[in-house]
């Protein structure tokens, strides 16, 4: 009976502690991001298949964390799809696709490499602006 009631006491004791780790270790819930978001908004098979595809392939390369890309369709009756994908507000990449799986992987390829090369330019130019050679006291 006190084996059980010590560890009973121990279990509590571990609890506690835990808790009170997390409580220390809480964040401001204001200081909290949602980053690197995808988002698909694709209407057909061939732009489910484009999403899927990138999604799969997607990396993120930088320690940039706040950023959503979104991937886009106009589906296009007779021609095949137009894919759109956006890297927050800036479109990296407009193309017209076929229902052809093989180029549907070869595309989402390409694309995670635009998106990729556009966030290492993007982590590059910050680190330029954030340098003292930039970086400005605002008297002219």
């Amino acid at each position: 009976m006190t084996s059980l009631n010590a560890q009973t006491e121990a279990g509590e004791d571990t609890l506690q502690t835990i808790l009170t780790q997390q409580h220390e270790l809480a964040l401001d819930p204001l200081d909290l991001e949602i980053g690197e978001m995808i988002f698909d908004e694709t209407m057909t098979k061939v732009g489910r298949d484009f999403y899927d595809e990138f999604y799969s392939n997607w990396i993120n390369p930088t320690e940039i964390k706040d950023f959503s890309i979104y991937i886009k369709e106009r589906p296009m009756p007779g021609i095949g799809t137009q894919i759109r994908v956006f890297i927050d507000e800036h479109e990296i990449l407009t193309q017209f696709i076929r229902p052809n799986q093989e180029m549907i992987e070869m595309l989402a390829e390409y694309t995670v490499g635009l998106a990729t090369q556009y966030l290492v330019n993007y982590q590059e130019i910050q680190a330029q602006l954030q340098n003292e050679d930039q970086a400005g006291t605002g008297i002219f």
